[in-house]
């Protein structure tokens, strides 16, 4: 269900953002929710955080500037999904790191990073690009800014790595 859910975000930020192939904008995406994508130091552990101020009308997304770019195109996507599946409710600051996923927020994390998911591979474009040249991960991977590991886990949680793989 929150497949689908996703799907519908994803296809109408695409949509206003006007983006119709890889590899999306994430940071053009986040600009027009209103956030301003900050690099920040953080330590090699954190992620990203996203921040949400009302009162001063302030919407961050800060991103480890450590971190090599697919990672941070990852974690930006990561905290759209944070603030378009309404998790900004229960705190207004998300600190991503590995001690989270052993939090009671564990399924807003899942949440997150399957929208991300969606958002950097959609599952239309990426059964496309499969058809076309096949199960070439480290292309696909390439082709959509993303890590060959990100790609592998996003072909074989769509079905697609099992549909393609007698080809």
């Amino acid at each position: 269900m929150a497949e689908g859910i996703n799907r519908q975000k994803v296809n109408s930020l695409l949509a206003m953002a006007q983006i119709k192939k890889p590899p999306v904008d994430v940071k053009r995406i986040a600009e027009e929710l209103g956030f301003m994508v900050v690099p920040y130091p953080f330590d090699d552990k954190k992620r990203g955080i996203l921040h949400i101020d009302p009162a001063k009308g302030d919407k961050v997304i800060g991103v480890n500037e450590t971190h090599p770019k697919v990672m941070r195109r990852f974690t930006i996507a990561h905290e759209i999904g944070h603030f378009l599946n309404g998790h900004q409710h229960y705190e207004k600051t998300f600190i991503d790191d590995e001690t989270k996923y052993y939090d009671p927020h564990f399924r807003q994390e899942k949440e997150a990073d399957m929208f991300a998911a969606e958002l950097l591979m959609p599952k239309k474009w990426l059964e496309v690009d499969v058809q076309k040249i096949g199960l070439e991960a480290k292309g696909l991977a390439k082709k959509y800014q993303v890590s060959e590991q990100a790609m592998w886990i996003r072909l074989t949680s769509t079905g697609l790595a099992r549909k393609y793989s007698s080809r």
